[in-house]
């Protein structure tokens, strides 16, 4: 698994991290598991699951392997290493579209260049990829459709069922088996406390609105909802300086101090734990663009381990998928916003992991494919 960019330890853990590395750990049942991530930090990653972050090792992890498998922000240089190998190749990635609204991007003189760059590297997994595997129902219907503009859909692939099944996998943003038993012990032996705990589980980026959640979080407290409002990831970097910035400065004009914190270190396993089984409520609003109309947040899996209600906006799939799930209290305004953590606030209720998101249920299509071997050398 070459997961460049993405560190998967858990000093420094990301949505795409994290959902490699627990999807290794359900590939571990069937192959052995390499993850190859320059830059984390070394951490065991559980039985059957080696963990390489060493950048010097990737033509070993190579040569040794049968498959690999390549998700988001993929080095064009091991991406083709990988074709030159005729390994086969598994992919996991969406249309890069937010790319180009990275603040770090658009402040280098060289950033059509650089984008294009990005843009060729996804062109090149979907002309080398024997088998993809979608996050969505939206984000299979972009792989669909980009497959077929680049001459990879074919008469002979249509025909067992006119679905691509065999060739795509749809593995909604979910959770490992591991995960889904600690969530549900926390959970058990979490009693209720007198604060109403608002959690943003994810970053700080420019397609979000955090502001929005923050006035939303006040005007709650002033109908008496005993709120408080957690951003869990809320170290400065490059990309989020400026939404960071801004919603510094409205916690201070707003004078929400008293009842807002942002964690400026990551979350250890037990208290990612702790933290979420403590949680009444997630909220995540996004902005309109279209990288909200095509990507369904990671950040799902918070709300779909812990059965959480969320407050987000209705402009996307991720909107859409969370009211399927029962956990989506759509908001347009942070009025709409305080309205439904006062209706979460006054029904409470006990929480639970939605299970059928379990990676060990909907990776099975993943894990026989490459069980089956099929996909020869």
């Amino acid at each position: 698994m070459d997961c460049t960019g993405h560190r998967v330890d858990w000093t420094s853990l990301g949505g795409i991290g994290l959902r490699a590395r627990e999807l290794a750990a359900e590939i571990s049942r069937v192959a052995d598991v390499c993850v190859f991530s320059p830059g984390s930090r070394p951490e065991a990653l559980g039985a059957g699951v080696r963990l390489v972050t060493n950048e010097t090792g990737w033509a070993d992890e190579l040569r040794r392997s049968d498959l690999v498998y390549s998700f988001d922000s993929p080095s064009p240089e091991r991406l083709s290493a990988v074709a030159d190998s005729g390994r086969p190749l598994i992919v996991e990635n969406a249309p890069p579209l937010e790319h180009a609204l990275y603040p770090s991007l658009l402040r280098n003189a060289d950033r059509e260049n650089l984008y294009r760059r990005t843009v060729e590297a996804y062109r090149t997994q979907l002309a080398n990829g024997a088998f993809f595997t979608a996050r969505s129902a939206v984000e299979r219907a972009t792989l669909a459709a980009n497959l077929c503009a680049t001459g990879r859909v074919t008469v002979e692939a249509m025909q067992p069922s006119g679905t691509l099944d065999a060739l795509i996998s749809t593995i909604p943003i979910g959770f490992s088996e591991s995960a889904a038993t600690r969530a549900r012990r926390e959970l058990d032996r979490t009693a209720p406390g007198q604060t109403f705990r608002v959690a943003w589980s994810g970053g700080l980026w420019t397609y979000l609105d955090p502001v929005f959640a923050l006035d939303a979080v006040r005007i709650a407290r002033s109908r008496g909802v005993p709120a408080e409002l957690e951003f869990l990831y809320g170290a400065g970097n490059a990309d989020n300086a400026a939404v960071r910035s801004g919603l510094l400065d409205a916690i201070e004009n707003r004078g929400c101090g008293d009842f807002v914190t942002l964690r400026p270190t990551p979350l250890s396993p037990a208290q990612y734990f702790q933290v979420l089984a403590g949680t009444s409520a997630l909220i995540c609003i996004g902005r309109r663009g279209i990288e909200n109309e095509t990507c369904v947040r990671l950040r799902a899996r918070d709300s779909r381990l812990f059965g959480l209600p969320t407050v987000l906006d209705r402009h996307g799939p991720t909107f859409d998928e969370l009211t399927r799930d029962g956990l989506a209290h759509g908001a347009d305004d942070p009025e709409e916003g305080a309205d439904a953590l006062e209706s979460i606030y006054r029904k409470g209720g006990r929480r639970a992991p939605l299970d059928r998101y379990s990676y060990r249920r909907t990776a099975h299509d993943l894990c026989a494919w490459i069980a089956k071997g099929s996909w020869g050398r």
